[in-house]
């Protein structure tokens, strides 16, 4: 049973983590120095990976080069879930940027109408968060079904993929267990992705029609992928 004092200790790091996330957020209004700017009018990136793949790397280099800021999972879902966050970050966006927000919405939810999900006021401010991240524009984000739900706004979706093996190499790795006990959990995530999207958005992730590019990362580098996307995304 836990003690008082570890109650306490686990209670003071989630407000530490949450507090760090809401900086993060916050940070994105933040002016950047020169950075490299995309001409083809693409405003955000999504992408879509396997666990073991390396598209978080990724993510990384492109932020460098572009200086856009990074969502992962955690700041997304606590913007989902935190209303004055999402209050905060609309209030910072122009009336054409809040009407990309309504059209986005109204648009995914009519593609589902009258499909029933786990978790609906979840799902609704998961894809309103989207939607603001989308709007406020020089963002990456990495997963949470961002490629599905901002199909037809002006960001470009990345697919990055790589052999079962090769996934497990790197996670036995990451992860200091054996190679069957990496196989395992990826497989778990991997399931575990699938239904999310599958749950939320009613798609499927391997559904090439949803990206721009598909990456295998077996034999490319992140900072090669990184430089693929970044020609990609300068070329008139």
């Amino acid at each position: 049973m836990p003690t008082k004092g570890s109650a306490e200790s686990s209670s003071t790091m989630h407000l530490v983590e949450r507090q760090m996330l809401l900086r993060r957020v916050q940070e994105v209004g933040a002016p950047h120095p020169a950075a490299l700017e995309p001409t083809a009018g693409y405003r955000f990136i999504t992408i879509t990976r396997n666990v073991g793949a390396l598209g978080d790397a990724i993510a990384s280099e492109l932020s460098q080069h572009l200086q856009w800021h990074v969502f992962d999972k955690e700041i997304v879902n606590f913007i989902a879930q935190d209303n004055r966050v999402r209050e905060d970050l609309v209030r910072e966006l122009d009336e054409r940027a809040r009407s990309l927000i309504h059209d986005t919405v109204e648009r995914f939810l009519l593609m589902v109408s009258g499909i029933s999900f786990g978790s609906e006021e979840y799902r609704h401010a998961l894809i309103r968060t989207l939607a603001y991240i989308a709007a406020r524009g020089k963002a990456i984000i990495i997963g949470r079904g961002s490629a599905c739900a901002l199909q037809g706004e002006p960001g470009f979706h990345v697919r990055v993929v790589a052999s079962p093996d090769v996934r497990v190499g790197r996670l036995a790795e990451r992860w200091r267990v054996t190679a069957e006990e990496a196989r395992i959990r990826m497989q778990q995530i991997d399931a575990e992705r699938r239904s999310f999207i599958h749950q939320h958005f009613k798609h499927d992730l391997e559904e090439l029609k949803y990206y721009h590019a598909v990456f295998n990362t077996d034999r490319l580098t992140p900072g090669q992928v990184a430089a693929a996307v970044m020609g990609m995304l300068t070329r008139r």
